[in-house]
């Protein structure tokens, strides 16, 4: 039986890799069987994979004509989500809001698309897809709610811990 594995964790994230690499070959570049990767990528299991493996697995990916690196994009991400104050805020809006920013993104990338070599049009859809992956980050800024991408960025001093309301 396959277990679910959430989304934006590293189960998930190492579950993508050796999707492409394979168990046994995510293992060989980690120093590793097969099985412990396999375990790592267990949420009920209590090993995970190190900060110094996801690194080596993001190149190996990479080296294997993957388009991003999935660790460094994860944590990314995860760090950005804990950054973002979307507590508060109604989701619909939020959704509304990312919405109409997707919508001008597309249609920007499209005008950049049929220009290529206009700096301008490049510039406009740059900021349009910056202002629509801030707004899809508030969604899921949102959908998360404050909790352990909260802690990460505390754990990291990015932002001062709190409690009930005063910073600890």
């Amino acid at each position: 039986m396959t277990k679910r594995r959430e989304p934006l964790t590293y189960e998930s994230t190492l579950t993508e890799v050796a999707a492409v690499i394979g168990w046994d070959t995510c293992g060989a570049i980690c120093g590793v069987s097969g099985r412990a990767v396999r375990l790592w990528s267990d949420h009920d299991c209590e090993t995970e994979i190190r900060m110094i493996d996801a690194e080596r697995l993001d190149r190996a990916f990479l080296e294997r004509g993957g388009n991003h690196a999935p660790f460094h994009r994860l944590l990314a991400l995860r760090l950005d989500i804990a950054a973002h104050e979307a507590d508060g805020h109604d989701l619909a809006e939020i959704a509304m809001g990312a919405a109409k920013e997707t919508g001008e993104a597309v249609a920007a990338l499209i005008k950049a698309s049929g220009q290529p070599n206009s700096a301008a049009a490049r510039r406009e859809a740059k900021k349009e897809v910056q202002e629509a992956i801030d707004k899809l980050t508030d969604g899921l800024a949102a959908i998360e709610g404050p909790g352990e991408f909260v802690s990460i960025v505390e754990q990291l001093g990015l932002r001062k811990a709190t409690t009930g309301g005063t910073p600890t």
